[in-house]
């Protein structure tokens, strides 16, 4: 069996509400350890979680340092409250951590102590663990610089020594911060988009708008969704047909308007489905002059279709920013592979970039902006598993 410590960033700022957020984080690591989780194995403690897993892999611990709220987690030694036992343990800790040839290594002993009932203060626990292991062990100690830190925490029932962390990306738990509506494209953008808003505990409804006469394969959308969903737990997606829109668009709006148009109806059917699960605000993954729709210009005049906050975690952030974190989290080489993108569909190759409300207001009159049914498809996923077709 091998045990996991959980420490958390912003959770030991909620106050009153720290419970209700430390279980919604129990919640989720549950979800991602689906599988190798023992019956009762994870439970809590002031600041911290332990989890009792029956296996661990390289998959398994990238998905955990990813899943937002998360400061950093380690695998760890557990062992009596007793200094002779904590002396053992450490010592198997750091020859399991680091082989036996470990003689000369500079090291130190960082204690902690959650319950100060414990007899022996934080000090002394280190004093007396640090020269076990420089006598038995030949370590080397240096408080300022070492290269191994062995790390001693001391809980209710038992302590926990581990000698690395692997950091997590903190955030929020998904969930403690509302429900939004992502504008999902299939691109670099909107994936990373939505992952970011699960960072701050946004639970994310993923939004995909096609045109059905060029596209009626949705691998590429729903692999991404599936993989949002290793993040999120329970995900749904929500495919809206724009066949008929875009038809009346096509020939009623100027080429160069056509974007603007298209974005605009894609905000307001993002808006009927906020308003169907109860959303409280969309989320694009615009990032400020990448490309023609997200001028300045352009946006004003594309976001103010929004009945509801229009989010946009990326707007300051560049393409090389967005690209690093699309890969960290799994969805770029899903997000690059080939896919018809309904924006760019009949649209001029020089489209506006400084969208004029007045235009825009004179290119809507002519169209059925509120009275087409788009035909609308439901599909959820379940960490990482596909769940359902509504």
């Amino acid at each position: 069996m091998v045990k996991i410590l959980f420490h958390f960033g912003e959770l030991s700022l909620k106050g009153k509400n720290r419970r209700l957020f430390e279980k919604r984080m129990a919640r989720n690591i549950r979800g991602a350890l689906k599988g190798v989780l023992l019956p009762d194995g994870l439970h809590r403690e002031y600041g911290r979680m332990v989890a009792e897993v029956t296996q661990t892999s390289p998959g398994l611990l990238q998905h955990l340092a990813l899943l937002p709220g998360v400061r950093n987690f380690s695998l760890v030694h557990e062992t009596g409250l007793s200094l002779e036992s904590m002396k053992q343990t450490a010592k198997q800790a750091v020859l399991a951590d680091y082989g036996d040839n470990v003689a000369g290594t500079p090291f130190r002993v960082t204690s902690k102590r959650s319950d100060k009932r414990f007899p022996h203060p934080s000090m002394e626990i280190n004093y007396e663990i640090g020269g076990f292991l420089k006598t038995e062990l030949g370590l080397s100690v240096n408080l300022s610089e070492p290269v191994m830190d062995v790390r001693v925490e001391v809980g209710l029932d038992a302590a926990y020594i581990y000698t690395r962390k692997i950091p997590g990306i903190g955030g929020l738990p998904v969930g403690t911060s509302g429900k939004g509506v992502v504008l999902f494209s299939g691109g670099i953008d909107s994936p990373v988009a939505a992952y970011t808003m699960m960072k701050r505990g946004m639970s994310a409804t993923l939004v995909h708008c096609y045109n059905s006469t060029i596209n009626r394969d949705f691998a590429k959308i729903k692999d991404l969704a599936r993989q949002l969903s290793r993040y999120q737990g329970h995900i749904k997606l929500y495919l809206i047909d724009l066949e008929e829109f875009q038809r009346h668009a096509i020939a009623l709006v100027p080429p160069e308007y056509r974007m603007i148009i298209y974005k605009r109806q894609m905000i307001r059917e993002a808006a009927r489905i906020a308003d169907k699960v109860h959303a409280q605000a969309l989320i694009t993954g615009d990032s400020l002059g990448q490309v023609a729709s997200q001028t300045l210009g352009n946006i004003q005049a594309i976001y103010d279709a929004s009945p509801l906050p229009l989010l946009s975690p990326l707007i300051g952030s560049d393409k090389e920013e967005i690209i690093a974190l699309a890969r960290r989290i799994g969805t770029f080489d899903i997000s690059i592979e080939e896919y018809c993108d309904i924006c760019s569909f009949l649209i001029s190759k020089h489209p506006e970039t400084n969208g004029k409300r007045s235009m825009v207001a004179q290119y809507e009159a002519q169209l059925p902006t509120g009275s087409i049914e788009c035909p609308v498809t439901l599909r959820v996923f379940d960490d990482g598993e596909d769940a359902a077709q509504v």
